[in-house]
C-alpha cells in the first residue's frame, strides 16, 4: 500500500460488498468516480474532509443519537484514520473510492448503503478501502462481514481490531483506578455521571469495573481475556465486571477469583441487555452484589440504632431524617429495626439471591423484629423481607405492605410508622405547642369526640386485622406462585437452549463436511476461503460457551449465513 501522502494513489485491490445476507460480490475498480457526481458522496467528501469520522445522509440509515457520538468519539481517537459515510441507494464500490480519492488522506474508508424495497425490507451494503495504511494484519474484510452488530457497531469495533488498543487501556486503567470508563462512551453519554458510579465503589479495593466501547474479537474470544486483565491486580477474591456498548445496550460479563462468587450468581442479578440508561443503575447492583460485608455492617449498626442506611443502597434519606426516623422507630411500643441495603446483597444470605434469607442474616443475634428494604440500581424498593413480629393489634408485615412505596426508601419508612398509627414522621412538620394545660372548649370537644371514635376503632380493629392478614395472605400466596412460575420458566429456557445447541451442533457439523467437499479456489483466493474455515471455528466455541437462549439463536443465525456463503462460493468457483 502507499505510504501517506498528499496526494493519495489507490491501491490495486478489490473491494468487498457485503449485505445483511453476508453475499458477497469481488469489485475490481481501476477509476475513480468523477468527483461531486453524486450529491450525497459530495456532502459526506465535503464534511469527511473538514475533520468529520462518520458523516449520515440525510436520508441515510437511522442511528440513534447516542450511538453516532460514541462512532464519532471513538473514531476521533484512533490512531488508524478511520472515515465512514452512511448513505442511502449510491454504489458502495464505487462511492468508497470517490471518497476515499477526494478526501486525499492516509486511512480506513467505509461506506455503507441502505436499499429499501417495496415491502419494506432493508438492505444494507458495505465496501471499504485502505489507502496509504499499515492495517497490523487486521482481517478487515471478516470483520465487516462476520463481526456482530450493525455498520455502526462495526466501525467502532474496527478501531480496537486496527490499533488494537482497548485491552491495553484497561489494563492500565484498571491499575490506578476501580471504576474505568472508556473516554468515548463518557463522550458520548454526557448524562451519566462517571463520579457518583466510582463513589458507590469507594473501599472496594478488590474489584474492577470497566465500561467501554465494543472490541475487535468476537464476544467469544475477548471475554476471557478482558477478564483476566481486570482481575489481574487484585487477589484470589476479586471481582471484576466488563461493560461492553453493543450498539444500543450492554453487554454486562462478570468474572471473579477462585475465591470470590460465582460469575453465574453475580449475572443473574444483573438485568440482560439493558439500554444505555440501565448502566449505571446495574453498576449499583454490581457493587451491592460484591461488597460482602453489607450483613455484617448492617447487624453491627442494628446492635445499637434503630435504623441502617448502607451508603450502597442509594437510599432517599438524609442524614437529619434518618436521626428522625431512628427515635421513631425506637419509641415505639415493640421497637422495630429497619435496615435499608443494596439488592445486591442478597447473595450474602442466599446464593440464590432470595430476599427472606437477606432479613433472616441481618436480624440474626439482634433483640426484636427486623424489616429489610433492599433497593434497585435506581434507588427503589425491590424487595421488603420481615424476620420477626410484634405483638398486639399491630401486624409488621401487614404495616411493611401497606406502608410501602415502591419508589422511595423514605417514604416506605415513612409509611410503616403511619402504620403504627403516629403518622408520618419526615412528611408533615410536628406543631409547636405553647406548653399549657387548659384545653380551649373546641379542643375539649373534639377530644370528646375523639374518645368517642377511639372506642369504636377499638371495635373495629379487629376486623380491620382480619382483612390485613387475608390481604396478607394472598399477598403471599400470589409472590410463591410468581417464584414458582419464575422457576419454571427459567428451566423451560434452560431446556429450550441445551435444545438449540443440540440444533446447532449439528448444523456446524454438517457445515464442516460442507467445507470439507468446497470447490477448490478458482475465482476467488485462498485467504478467502479461510475467512469460512475460521468462522466454522468460531462458531463451534461460540456454540459450547453460549448459556442463553439470545446467544444460541445468534449461533443458528450465524450458522445458517455461513452456509450461504460457502453455497455462494462453490458457485462461484464454478463459474455459475
Amino acid at each position: 500500500m502507499p505510504g501517506p501522502a498528499t496526494s493519495v494513489a489507490l491501491a490495486p485491490r478489490a473491494s468487498r460488498l457485503a449485505t445483511v445476507a453476508l453475499t458477497l460480490f469481488a469489485v475490481s475498480v481501476t477509476t475513480q468516480a468523477p468527483a461531486g457526481a453524486d450529491s450525497q458522496v459530495a456532502d459526506a467528501v465535503r464534511e469527511l474532509a473538514s475533520g468529520e469520522h462518520v458523516h449520515v445522509a440525510e436520508n441515510g440509515p437511522d442511528v440513534p443519537e447516542e450511538t453516532l457520538a460514541l462512532a464519532r468519539a471513538r473514531l476521533s481517537e484512533a490512531r488508524t484514520p478511520i472515515r465512514a459515510a452512511l448513505l442511502e441507494g449510491v454504489d458502495p464500490a464505487r462511492a468508497v473510492h470517490t471518497l476515499a480519492g477526494e478526501v486525499g488522506e492516509p486511512g480506513l474508508y467505509v461506506v455503507a448503503t441502505e436499499e429499501r424495497a417495496a415491502t419494506g425490507s432493508v438492505t444494507t451494503n458495505l465496501s471499504w478501502t485502505a489507502v496509504g495504511i499499515d492495517t497490523g494484519g487486521a482481517d478487515l474484510e471478516e470483520h465487516f462481514v462476520f463481526s456482530h452488530g450493525d455498520t455502526v457497531e462495526q466501525l467502532v469495533s474496527a478501531v480496537d481490531l486496527v490499533d488494537g488498543d482497548l485491552l491495553d487501556d484497561i489494563g492500565s486503567a484498571v491499575r490506578e483506578e476501580t471504576v474505568y470508563v472508556h473516554p468515548a462512551v463518557e463522550a458520548a453519554l454526557p448524562d451519566l455521571d462517571a463520579a457518583a458510579l466510582r463513589e458507590r465503589f469507594d473501599g472496594l479495593d478488590d474489584t474492577r469495573v470497566a465500561v467501554v466501547p465494543p472490541p475487535g474479537e468476537s464476544a467469544s474470544s475477548y471475554e476471557e481475556e478482558y477478564a483476566d486483565a481486570l482481575l489481574d491486580p487484585l487477589g484470589d477474591d476479586g471481582t471484576a465486571l466488563l461493560a461492553v456498548w453493543t450498539y444500543d445496550d450492554f453487554r454486562f460479563t462478570p468474572a471473579s477469583g477462585p475465591e470470590g462468587p460465582e460469575p453465574a450468581d453475580l449475572a443473574w442479578l444483573l438485568p440482560l441487555g439493558p439500554g444505555l440508561d440501565g448502566l449505571a443503575p446495574a453498576l449499583h447492583v454490581f457493587a451491592g452484589a460484591v461488597d460482602g460485608n453489607v450483613v455484617a455492617d448492617a447487624r453491627t449498626a442494628l446492635a445499637e440504632d434503630h435504623l441502617f442506611v448502607h451508603p450502597r443502597a442509594g437510599a432517599d434519606i438524609s442524614e437529619a431524617q434518618r436521626a428522625e426516623f431512628d427515635a421513631a422507630l425506637a419509641a415505639l411500643d415493640e421497637p422495630v429495626r429497619v435496615a435499608v441495603l443494596p439488592s445486591g446483597a442478597r447473595l450474602e444470605a442466599d446464593p440464590d439471591g432470595g430476599a427472606a434469607p437477606l432479613a433472616e442474616a441481618v436480624g440474626d443475634g439482634l433483640d426484636g423484629p427486623v424489616v429489610v428494604y433492599a433497593l434497585d440500581g435506581s434507588g427503589g424498593v425491590e424487595y421488603y423481607p420481615v424476620d420477626g413480629g410484634v405483638d398486639g393489634e399491630h401486624d409488621l408485615d401487614s404495616a411493611v405492605f401497606f406502608g410501602l412505596d415502591h419508589d422511595s426508601a423514605r417514604a416506605s419508612v415513612d409509611g410503616l410508622l403511619a402504620e403504627f398509627g403516629d403518622g408520618p414522621v419526615v412528611s408533615t412538620d410536628t406543631p409547636a405547642t405553647d406548653g399549657g394545660t387548659t384545653l380551649p372548649w373546641p379542643a375539649a370537644l373534639g377530644l370528646l369526640v375523639s374518645l368517642g371514635l377511639v372506642s369504636l376503632g377499638l371495635v373495629g380493629s379487629r376486623e380491620r386485622r382480619r382483612a390485613l392478614a387475608a390481604r396478607e395472605e394472598e399477598r403471599r400466596a400470589a409472590e410463591q406462585e410468581d417464584a414458582e412460575t419464575m422457576a419454571e420458566l427459567r428451566a423451560e429456557e434452560a431446556a429450550r437452549v441445551a435444545d438449540i445447541q443440540e440444533e446447532n451442533d449439528r448444523g456446524i457439523t454438517e457445515l464442516g463436511e460442507a467445507l470439507a467437499h468446497a470447490e477448490a479456489p478458482v475465482t476467488d483466493s485462498v485467504a478467502e476461503f479461510e475467512t469460512h474455515l475460521r468462522e466454522y471455528e468460531r462458531l463451534k466455541e461460540d456454540n459450547e460457551r453460549a448459556d442463553d437462549i439470545d446467544r444460541v439463536l445468534s449461533v443458528r443465525h450465524r450458522t445458517e449465513q455461513a452456509r450461504d456463503r460457502l453455497e455462494r462460493w462453490n458457485r462461484r468457483q464454478r463459474g455459475q
